[in-house]
């Protein structure tokens, strides 16, 4: 939908164009004052669009990651279609700022008798 959107502001561009090399030729400061104004609008319409398909793309990384991610109690997990496991992630990280940042095993192991995992990013522990 935003590609067709921005292209379409790419025609009327082009179009905005050839009549302001026709305006040239014409002696009436009206009529190039409304092209000069058609132009700018578009260009400002054509940096709009930019702008909001750079946001769509982020948004739709954001929302496939919500799909994916899989909290277990402790620690975030990626689950495929296949419903196959990748991590574990940090929930810190992902919680607060959305970042996916994967955690990393901790060679001690705790009282429990089983492995933590700690962050390099915010330097927290997970069981």
């Amino acid at each position: 939908m935003v590609i067709e959107y921005v292209n379409g502001i790419k025609v009327a561009w082009e179009i905005a164009k050839a009549v302001k090399v026709s305006a040239d030729a014409i002696d009436d400061a009206q009529i190039k004052l409304q092209v000069a104004e058609l132009i700018g609008a578009l260009a400002d319409a054509r940096i709009q669009a930019a702008e909001s398909s750079e946001l769509i793309a982020s948004l739709e990384l954001r929302l496939k990651s919500k799909i994916e991610m899989k909290f277990n109690g402790s620690v975030y997990f990626k689950v495929n279609d296949a419903n196959e496991q990748d991590g574990p992630w940090c929930p810190t990280c992902y919680d607060a700022r959305h970042l996916e940042i994967r955690l990393h095993a901790w060679r001690a192991y705790n009282n429990r008798g089983y492995e933590r995992w700690h962050c390099r990013e915010c330097q927290a522990y997970f069981t």
